[in-house]
């Protein structure tokens, strides 16, 4: 754990001593009022109170407090069903509350002091992510080695990737490359096994040892085998993709691989009662790649959700008025967030507290005694995870931009978000030029390289905050965020330059395309529905003017 972490702990720690026996006399108060009325409101706020100091306690390692409490809780918690179990259970009550009160009245409080729990198996309490492993990286910066002794395969391969932006260099045996490497190295090398130079068994213990110098390895292979899967397996190979590979299958798996299309900083939204257990664990998980929005109150999350669209939500179970479970079905009711996990925090490990969870669309619970360094391990892998569902539901299957509902979706956002900022955003409608020629000359073959590319070359040439998306056919629509229409006129023609140098060879026929496209700015329309059409104006003005045009409204 890092030295800063630790100073944020320890401050949260003396705070809680200092105000511990405030919320003690708090919580004795509501003992009294339960045990002397019998009524299930005064016990269901009794059993609160017991269940918040809890999950605070556990959550900062006072686990002899924190155990303490949790029998407590278990025994009160049945009578909030059966009000009549109460007379039976306070006894039992009575004597874990005055062995708390009396531990309050020693310096130092032995309920107070720290106690680690030990690790589960395979787990490390000092295991924090490695750096290099949560850093995504842009398509420019990532160097491929492609090894095949097939000069033409290779030569294929290689001026298909130059064209996605990745830098290639051609290997044709372990021997060259090894050479290389001496000198320089490589994000990835992609591996032909078929190649006749080497042998398989050659290639895989290749494989292991550029995994062990960092290396990221793809294989290329004509075998479905059990033993070559296996072999790729176990020499820790990243992918292992079937020949012939579709060059957009592979260009997603290096996206993928390298995480280019994962967004950062990662935004998690964290739902707790408490404003002081928010605090603690906001500190404990927003650094360099987190952001984190913390909130008390469950009837503000609708609100906070318009402007903040976060990776993960972390919810506590319990709360007054509104449980966890019933935040999360409300979530779960929008579409939009189907695929954004949904995680607790809560004290409470009853495994009927788990299966609850999983039956409200949840995803995950962690006890809030959980070590800090696994916490974040968690809440990591479920957020790359839950962002790569995201990505695949959210894509074009052929072009790798969002769909039409989702750049419908992208389009309504910022138009709302430049309406509240006052700040303009401009939606570009793009049309290939005599694509049906294309289609009919060429096949859908050919067709589909140009739709690919342009598809591609858009999500090249636009900003993290811009969207991309297929609107139909062969139109896109680009969404920009925050600028001016003149700016992105100029930009589009600069598009529509790089795209015109774009050589096409299809049964040793080459030829190129070009596209129109029409821009309209949210500063002259309130509405989605106007904007678009303005859109649409502007590029049959660019079609009738000849093609291969870009105007705007």
């Amino acid at each position: 754990m890092n030295s800063k972490l630790e100073q944020k702990l320890a401050e949260f720690r003396i705070s809680f001593i200092a105000e511990f026996n405030d919320k003690l006399a708090g919580l004795i108060k509501l003992w009294s009022e339960a045990r002397t009325s019998g009524s299930l409101d005064s016990v269901k706020k009794f059993r609160f109170e017991v269940h918040s100091l809890r999950g605070s306690s556990g959550a900062l390692k006072f686990l002899s407090l924190s155990d303490r409490l949790g029998m407590i809780e278990e025994e009160v918690a049945p009578c909030e069903d059966k009000i009549n179990n109460l007379k039976s259970v306070i006894p039992f009550i009575d004597r874990h509350m005055n062995s708390i009160i009396e531990a309050s009245r020693n310096n130092p409080n032995p309920l107070l002091v720290l106690r680690e729990e030990s690790p589960s198996l395979g787990e490390s309490l000092e295991s924090p992510r490695k750096k290099e492993d949560i850093t995504s990286q842009s398509y420019r910066d990532i160097s491929i080695a492609l090894l095949d002794d097939n000069e033409t395969t290779s030569a294929v391969h290689a001026k298909l990737l130059t064209g996605f932006g990745f830098t290639i260099s051609q290997f044709n045996s372990i021997e060259q490359l090894e050479k290389v490497l001496e000198q320089q190295t490589f994000n990835i090398v992609l591996i032909d096994t078929d190649n006749s130079t080497d042998q398989p068994e050659q290639m895989f213990q290749f494989a292991s040892r550029l995994k062990k110098i960092n290396t990221d390895v793809f294989v290329l292979s004509s075998s479905s085998s059990f033993e070559n899967r296996l072999a790729a397996v176990r020499a820790e190979v990243n992918e292992y993709l079937l020949k012939p590979v579709n060059i957009t299958t592979l260009v997603s798996k290096i996206r993928k691989n390298f995480k280019i299309d994962l967004i950062r900083p990662y935004r998690i939204l964290l739902l707790d009662d408490q404003a002081s257990v928010g605090i603690f664990y906001k500190t404990l998980l927003e650094d360099e790649h987190v952001e984190v929005l913390a909130i008390s109150q469950a009837e503000k999350i609708m609100t906070e959700l318009e402007s903040f669209h976060p990776d993960v939500f972390l919810l506590d179970m319990h709360m007054p008025n509104i449980s966890g479970l019933e935040v999360a079905q409300l979530l779960r009711q929008q579409a939009k967030y189907d695929y954004v996990p949904i995680i607790f925090l809560t004290a409470d490990k009853d495994i009927n507290t788990k299966l609850q969870v999983l039956e409200c669309g949840a995803d995950d619970v962690i006890p809030k005694n959980t070590s800090p360094n696994l916490i974040v391990q968690q809440v990591d892998s479920r957020i790359q995870r839950g962002q790569e569902i995201r990505y695949l539901a959210s894509r074009d299957s052929l072009t790798g931009v969002l769909n039409h509902g989702q750049i419908m979706d992208a389009a309504a956002h910022a138009l709302r978000m430049a309406s509240r900022q006052q700040n303009p955003t401009v939606v570009v409608m793009i049309d290939l030029d005599f694509f049906k020629k294309v289609n009919d000359q060429y096949g859908h073959g050919g067709g589909d390289k140009v739709l690919i590319s342009l598809g591609q070359l858009l999500l090249q040439s636009v900003r993290d905050t811009d969207y991309v998306g297929r609107y139909g056919g062969e139109e896109f629509m680009v969404v920009f965020s925050d600028t001016d229409v003149n700016v992105i006129e100029n930009k589009m023609n600069n598009i529509l330059t790089a795209f015109l140098q774009i050589n096409y060879t299809v049964a040793e026929q080459s030829f190129n395309c070009s596209f129109s496209a029409g821009l309209a700015s949210s500063l002259h329309h309130d509405k989605l529905s106007e904007l678009i059409s303005s859109a649409d104006g502007a590029l049959y003005k660019a079609k009738e003017a000849g093609r291969s045009k870009v105007c705007a409204e």
